[in-house]
């Protein structure tokens, strides 16, 4: 006891030391690298759970979860010298795996940065790329069918009211007429996604294949206030 009070704990007393903000990001950097280290693991398992499937369906739906879990942690993982993910930096490695895989199939995939959009929260970076990874990927699958050449264009940017933009458009076969109603694994998952960070899917007009993803500003700056 000091002065009739039970002493601090060695230990509480050292959680309460406020960290510096080199600190923080250092700690940051470390928890994305690990998380990243993480998520390439579970996509190892989910390759060696894929080659040993007895069915076509089971390897296709293991293969579609692994590119997903791939996804996070390409977002986790900081581009360059950025301390904290940017949305910019994840959609372009996105794009490019994306590219990558396409690109055989003469599929461009390709991003566009239009505006300067920073401030974004790891957990938002991450929901976005794998939001956008989803509606590529869809239209990669069902949009350039028969060796149909094309090109996805993914555009970041803000609108005229300063909300974060993001467009995936595509020049494929043009969507079924059930497709803006449809609640399918792939669409039913971007919606959800968007929505966990108060965003909102805007399916495309009628004569568009153009998917935009919207957060307000304003809306997230009351949800952090």
């Amino acid at each position: 006891m000091i002065d009739g009070k039970h002493s601090p704990r060695p230990g509480n007393a050292l959680r309460n030391v406020p960290r510096s903000a080199g600190e923080n990001d250092l700690l940051l950097r470390e928890t994305n690298h690990r998380c990243s280290n993480d998520l390439q693991l579970v996509v190892s398992l989910l390759s060696l759970q894929s080659q040993r499937a007895s069915s076509q369906e089971a390897r296709e739906a293991l293969g579609d979860a692994m590119e997903r879990v791939a996804v996070l942690a390409r977002a986790r993982t900081p581009t360059h010298a950025e301390q904290k993910p940017s949305i910019a930096g994840a959609l372009r490695q996105v794009c490019e795996a994306l590219h990558a895989q396409a690109e055989p199939r003469s599929i461009l995939v390709s991003l566009e940065v239009t505006d300067d959009v920073d401030g974004l929260a790891p957990n938002e970076v991450t929901t976005l790329a794998l939001v956008v990874n989803e509606l590529a990927t869809n239209a990669i699958k069902h949009g350039y069918k028969d060796g149909k050449a094309g090109h996805i264009r993914v555009t970041l940017g803000r609108t005229t009211a300063g909300d974060i933009s993001v467009i995936v458009d595509d020049d494929g076969l043009p969507l079924p007429e059930s497709v803006p109603g449809h609640t399918g694994l792939g669409l039913g998952l971007a919606k959800r996604l968007t929505a966990s960070i108060g965003g909102l899917l805007i399916p495309p007009a009628a004569g568009s294949k153009a998917f935009e993803l919207r957060v307000s500003e304003k809306l997230r700056v009351a949800d952090r206030a």
